[in-house]
């Protein structure tokens, strides 16, 4: 939220849009981490922390928004389907969500990692890139060890099965290299984290 590069991502990102279908799923950032220390607090249940959560990721969106005036804000799945293939980078909010409590579970098992990767399987998308604060160790190569050491929440593991698309962790230093693993049609069916 805070880091240099942000700015060079979305610029980055609105420049790729115009050859691929590019959606973002924003997290939920220091609006979030403020919900977790609020139920800490106050002791609500993880019911009302779920809703915050995913008004964390929408407020974060907003902001992301504001920024760039090239994204374009959807918050109904059904909408993003139809401004695919538009040449408009998109920015999904998962207000959706909070009118059902189905999809994803009340649970801080399941954050914005979660929640992306449950949108890639809906849209059958071909790769899901989550950018992260933490620098990669390349021996790191199994979910379950991204898991363990805290790269990716626990709900991961749930969904990461049925997704047939290539998962990619990288560090939110690499803005430079978005443009490669958006436009490789190389897939690598033996290994499906990169």
């Amino acid at each position: 939220m805070r880091s240099s590069e942000l700015t060079s991502w979305l610029e980055t990102i609105q420049s790729l849009a115009s050859t691929s279908n590019i959606i973002i799923v924003p997290g939920g950032g220091e609006f979030a981490d403020k919900v977790r220390e609020m139920q800490t607090s106050l002791e609500f249940n993880d019911q009302v922390a779920h809703r915050l959560a995913l008004l964390a990721m929408s407020q974060y969106g907003y902001l992301l928004a504001g920024m760039n005036q090239s994204l374009h804000v959807v918050e109904d799945i059904e909408a993003l389907s139809s401004n695919l293939d538009k040449g408009i980078p998109l920015l999904w909010l998962p207000t959706d969500l909070l009118k059902d409590d189905s999809e994803i579970p009340a649970s801080w098992d399941f954050t914005s990692d979660s929640i992306a990767l449950w949108l890639a399987i809906k849209l059958a998308a071909s790769k899901l890139i989550l950018v992260k604060a933490k620098v990669f160790n390349q021996k790191e190569t199994s979910f379950n060890e991204h898991i363990d050491n805290g790269d990716l929440d626990q709900g991961f593991q749930e969904l990461v099965d049925k997704f047939r698309g290539e998962i990619h962790l990288i560090n939110k230093s690499q803005y430079q290299d978005i443009e490669r693993l958006i436009l490789d049609k190389k897939t690598t069916p033996e290994s499906r984290l990169h």
